[in-house]
């Protein structure tokens, strides 16, 4: 019998290089998952020696707009993209990087059924500190999340405090290594 590759749906809402260490942890995490068919969204430029970890590398074409009074239009329009790319590739699991900004919250409205795990990355928590509406985007994809991974225990604190609690039992802090990753 032949098991069935796990079909993750993830991505950032970033230009598609190892421009910064979610980029580079997105590389390296979902590279060490061999039994993973992958499936990236990301922003172009596209580094396609980069694109190696993923089986697929989908670059969004709704137009980035992350703040200001333009934002919640940019999240439907965001949202409208993901869902049809939800319902093509059919993911197993979604893994929502940045617990909280722009992308997540498009896996959030869309994902039905499917289940999500939330990967923290400290700037959106920090963000949520600051401003209300991001403590809310925060609360939103916790409260649709399976489970929050967070990659240290003080930032598994912080978005605990920041969600006011409701969602501990969905959080752990798991350094995020290829040896104790857990996709699903």
């Amino acid at each position: 019998m032949t098991a069935r590759l796990l079909n993750i749906l993830t991505g950032i809402n970033r230009i598609s290089v190892p421009s910064s260490g979610s980029m580079i942890l997105a590389n390296d995490l979902y590279g060490a998952m061999p039994d993973t068919r992958t499936t990236f969204l990301g922003r172009a430029p596209v580094d396609q020696t980069w694109k190696a970890a993923f089986d697929h590398l989908i670059t969004l074409s709704t137009t980035k707009r992350p703040q200001g009074p333009d934002f919640h239009s940019y999240v439907d329009e965001l949202t409208r993209e993901v869902g049809a790319l939800i319902e093509k590739i059919q993911p197993t699991a979604i893994h929502a990087q940045y617990l909280g900004f722009a992308l997540s919250l498009a896996f959030t409205r869309t994902a039905g059924s499917i289940p999500i795990i939330a990967i923290a990355h400290g700037p959106e928590v920090m963000a949520a500190e600051r401003k209300a509406s991001e403590r809310e985007a925060m609360r939103e994809v916790a409260a649709a999340s399976a489970a929050i991974v967070a990659p240290t225990t003080a930032l598994a604190d912080r978005i605990d405090r920041l969600t006011g609690g409701r969602f501990t039992d969905r959080l752990t802090d798991a350094p995020i290594t290829a040896g104790r990753w857990i996709p699903v």
